[in-house]
C-alpha cells in the first residue's frame, strides 16, 4: 500500500469510527447497554453492521472504546502534571476541562455514570486497572504537593471525589438544574458556575490563581 492510499484509508477509518461512536452514544444513552443492538447503531450511523465489527470486534468492544474515550478526554488536562507543576493552575484547568466536557458531552457523561452506578457489570475488569492506576498516580501527585507545602493537607482521594462529583453533576443532573432554573444555564451562567467551583476548591486548598 503506497503512502497516499494509506493516508486515505486512515482518514476513512477515523471518519467511520467517529460516526460509529457518535451513533453508539445516542443509542446507549437512550436504551442502555442491554437494550442497544449493533444493528441499531449501524442504522443510525448509516454504515454496514460489518464496519462496526471490523473496527470494534463486538458490542462490548464498541462500548469499552466509548468509555475509554470518555475517560481519556476527562483526564487529558491532568496527563502531564508533575510535582513541580503549579497546583492552582493544574487543578483549575482540570476542573474547567471536566465542566466544559460535561456541557458539551452530556450523553457520554451519562453513559459512564449509568455504567458505574450499575456496578460496571459490562466493563468492571476492563476499566478497573486503568482507572485505579490513573487515580493512584494522581493521589501520589497531590500528596507530593502536600509534602512540599504547596497545598493544605487533604485526603487526595477526597479531593478527586469532590471534583468528580461536582463537575459531573452539570451533565448527569442537567435535568435537575433545568427544573430549578426553569431552563438550561446560559453560557454566562455556566462560566460563572465554573469559576465558582474553581474558587471554592482552591480556597479549600489554601490557593488562588493569583498566587
Amino acid at each position: 500500500m503506497n503512502k497516499a492510499v494509506a493516508t486515505q484509508s486512515g482518514a476513512i477509518r477515523k471518519r467511520n469510527e467517529k460516526l460509529i461512536l457518535k451513533a453508539a452514544t445516542n443509542e446507549f444513552v437512550k436504551h442502555g447497554y442491554q437494550g442497544t443492538s449493533l444493528q441499531a447503531i449501524a442504522d443510525r450511523a448509516e454504515l454496514p453492521k460489518a464496519n462496526i465489527l471490523y473496527y470494534f470486534k463486538s458490542k462490548q468492544g464498541l462500548y469499552r472504546a466509548l468509555l475509554e474515550d470518555i475517560l481519556a478526554l476527562w483526564n487529558d488536562s491532568f496527563a502531564n502534571t508533575t510535582p513541580e507543576s503549579d497546583p492552582a493552575i493544574t487543578i483549575s484547568s482540570y476542573i474547567r476541562s471536566k465542566m466544559r466536557y460535561s456541557r458539551s458531552h452530556k450523553k457520554s457523561s451519562r453513559i459512564f455514570a449509568m455504567e458505574i452506578i450499575q456496578g460496571a457489570p459490562n466493563l468492571k475488569e476492563k476499566l478497573k486497572f486503568p482507572l485505579v492506576d490513573w487515580t493512584q498516580n494522581k493521589c501520589s501527585l497531590i500528596q507530593a504537593w502536600i509534602d512540599q507545602g504547596k497545598i493544605a493537607p487533604v485526603e487526595p482521594l477526597s479531593l478527586l471525589f469532590l471534583i468528580w462529583g461536582t463537575t459531573q453533576f452539570y451533565a448527569d443532573f442537567d435535568t435537575e438544574i433545568r427544573m430549578i432554573h426553569g431552563r438550561s444555564l446560559s453560557a454566562e451562567e455556566f462560566a460563572k458556575a465554573e469559576q465558582d467551583v474553581i474558587n471554592i476548591v482552591l480556597r479549600g486548598l489554601g490557593l488562588s490563581l493569583n498566587t
